[in-house]
């Protein structure tokens, strides 16, 4: 998920997406968020993905589990500092 803002950057309109509702962990008020297919870069690698953006959201980008996590295998090391992170690409058919 992404801030609706990277939608202009990347030459996204941002209402052409499919649209759903956004919501929290506790019932209430949903916002509007649109799904775009788009490419992501993480270091080297190119992973394409469906992300979701969103006017109300309150930071510029969350990583998810599909998506993004289901395409590396991902290691972080607390014990260094500052803590590191290791990227490896999972070669999905």
């Amino acid at each position: 998920m992404f801030h609706a803002g990277f939608c202009h950057s990347l030459g996204i309109r941002l209402t052409d997406g499919i649209k759903t509702e956004l919501g929290g962990v506790i019932p209430g008020a949903t916002v509007p968020m649109y799904f775009h297919k788009i490419k992501i870069l993480v270091g080297s690698q190119q992973v394409t993905t469906m992300a979701g953006f969103a006017e109300q959201l309150s930071v510029a980008g969350l990583l998810g589990r599909r998506g993004f996590f289901d395409n590396f295998i991902v290691k972080i090391d607390s014990s260094t500092n500052p803590p590191s992170c290791e990227l490896e690409r999972l070669n999905r058919a």
